[in-house]
């Protein structure tokens, strides 16, 4: 159940540049929880945007009143309000109930929340005064609190939003983004209002027809106000209008490429004005009882951020535009994402671990074959794999200690090795920090080549772990290299299925590359879904295989991965 939860929440993600750390960690979760409880009981999407407007509405009545337990009301409503939002969503996709209504709805929502929020903090604030001042706010209040809302808020959100269905469009393609054209939409507004206009040749029309009518007066409500607000976005955006144009009559890898470098640091920004960051704010000014601070964060801090980001796009945009020519030689197609396996691959330079534990046994001089190690070695694992023992804020350390733990119990409980409670625990704790000290300083030479690499390609993890490798990886300063992780306990798939690669290849750029010490678990595995392979032919614990023929490259140490000559993918964006 848990597993399918959070493969459910992964799914529901854009992507790995578009996600705010507290939507990925606090809204979608409890926004996903809902969903699943109001799928169950029936509940059209729709009806929950409904929910979300009058919650919405309702804490903007309370930020109106002064004293902390009407502002705390208004906070909680607010979010509960966010969290429908964020359910409605999610189950359209669940449930498949997608309808013009309810993206009309899902647009409208916002504006109603804060409309009625400018509106309760102005009658709040009107017979207060000026900060500093023995004024009292008065009609003052109102043409700062239009500034504010009209010419600030919702400009920043828009401009925002267009940017990230910008950077989707050209990470994903038309079909991971909801980038949409002024003329596009325009013209699903003619078609809506022919079909509306046109008579019926029955004089008596039947409710068949009228349902036809109305839907066709429905979207030529949505699409002519669609259409109208995609127009703004274009009138702002001329550099960019300019690059698309270009882009579509002479699309290049390299230059899609360059944008993209060029228009990732900016998706924080447009995570900043969207609703969390102003929302906080919101809260913060309320409940301290100076809600006027509200609508100047808007107009300065906020207006200042949505003007630098606006810059630095079209700026990125003018400087990409020249660089399309019909004579211009394609890029070679270097791969772009690079899918590393974790253990064994990075943690060991390509030796497997059950090699890696054999090794320690014998320098332990405990007396057990290699096969019986192999045997208490897949009793841990699978102990491991089909128990929570790894807790997520387990570190690597804390993993192998779990291990030996465990190895040493089988050994133990089957009479293979006699040792006292105390001889166990020494030899634990003298494997462990031999294999520890070991694996950080692959690490350390491993931290390197992740940051020589991640400077032009994205790099990725897809490992049969346990639920901690966020953790892992904060461990040994990795994370600021990788993008993403595709981790068998969060997924629910594990290694040789080649399920788990095309999780991946969902979040990767086009063309990408596999690099794994496991020829059965990671290179035909990945071949099957479709990638291309490197095998890092280490010390392994099986013989190696007759046939290799599914790697397209074979190297014995990790940073040959630099050397090689990587043209051999095609892209396919």
């Amino acid at each position: 159940m848990i597993k399918k939860f959070k493969q459910l929440l992964h799914n529901s993600y854009k992507s790995e540049d578009t996600e705010e750390w507290l939507d990925v960690h606090f809204t979608r979760p409890i926004g996903l929880v809902f969903a699943l409880l109001w799928n169950r009981l029936g509940i059209h999407p729709n009806a929950i945007t409904l929910l979300s407007i009058v919650l919405g509405m309702a804490a903007g009545y309370m930020f109106f009143f002064t004293d902390m337990e009407h502002n705390l009301m208004g906070v909680l409503l607010l979010m509960l309000a966010n969290f429908c939002d964020s359910t409605d969503g999610q189950m359209a996709r669940i449930t498949g109930k997608k309808t013009l209504i309810g993206r009309m709805l899902d647009g409208f929502a916002g504006d109603v929340w804060f409309a009625c929020i400018y509106i309760a903090i102005g009658l709040r604030l009107m017979p207060q005064d000026i900060p500093f001042t023995n004024l009292q706010w008065g009609l003052f209040i109102w043409p700062l609190l239009v500034v504010a809302g009209i010419y600030a808020h919702a400009p920043q959100a828009a401009l925002a939003d267009y940017y990230r269905q910008i950077h989707l469009f050209f990470l994903l393609g038309k079909k991971g983004s909801e980038l949409n054209s002024y003329r596009e939409q325009r013209k699903i507004y003619e078609q809506a209002r022919a079909q509306y206009l046109t008579p019926t040749p029955n004089p008596s029309p039947g409710r068949g027809t009228l349902n036809a009518k109305l839907s066709a007066l429905t979207a030529m409500v949505f699409y002519y106000n669609y259409a109208n607000y995609c127009r703004g976005q274009e009138r702002r955006t001329p550099n960019f209008q300019q690059f698309i144009r270009t882009w579509k009559e002479q699309p290049n890898e390299q230059v899609r490429m360059e944008f993209l470098n060029g228009s990732r640091p900016l998706m924080p920004f447009t995570n900043i004005l969207t609703f969390n960051t102003r929302a906080i704010v919101l809260y913060v000014s309320c409940l301290t009882n100076m809600p006027w601070l509200y609508p100047l964060f808007e107009i300065t801090v906020m207006q200042a951020l949505m003007c630098y980001m606006h810059h630095r796009h079209e700026t990125l945009c003018a400087r990409l535009t020249p660089a399309f020519s019909p004579s211009r030689t394609p890029a070679p197609s270097h791969p772009r994402t690079l899918l590393f396996d974790f253990g064994g691959t990075l943690d060991t330079h390509g030796t497997h671990w059950g090699k890696m534990f054999w090794h320690a046994y014998r320098q332990q001089g405990i007396d057990i074959s290699e096969q019986q190690l192999r045997d208490a070695y897949v009793y841990a694992e699978r102990t491991l794999g089909t128990s929570t023992i790894i807790k997520p804020e387990f570190t690597f350390k804390q993993t192998i200690d779990e291990k030996l733990r465990l190895q040493l119990q089988y050994l133990s409980e089957h009479h293979i090795i006699a040792a006292n409670s105390n001889q166990l625990q020494q030899w634990r704790t003298l494997m462990l920090n031999r294999l520890y000290d070991e694996v950080q300083q692959n690490m350390t030479e491993n931290r390197k080549l992740l940051e020589e690499l991640s400077r032009e390609m994205q790099i990725g993890i897809v490992t049969n772990f346990y639920g901690n490798m966020e953790t892992v990886l904060k461990e040994f300063s990795l994370a600021k290299y990788v993008t993403f992780v595709v981790e068998s306990a969060i997924v629910g798939v594990r290694k040789p299925n080649p399920r788990i690669f095309e999780l991946a290849k969902q979040r990767s750029y086009t063309p990408t590359l596999v690099i794994g010490d496991s020829y059965e678990k990671d290179i035909v595995p990945a071949k099957q879904a479709g990638l291309n392979t490197v095998w890092l032919k280490g010390e392994g614990w099986n013989p190696p295989p007759a046939d290799c023929s599914q790697a397209d490259y074979i190297i014995t140490n990790i940073n040959e991965i630099k050397n090689l000559n990587l043209d051999i993918c095609n892209s396919s964006f």
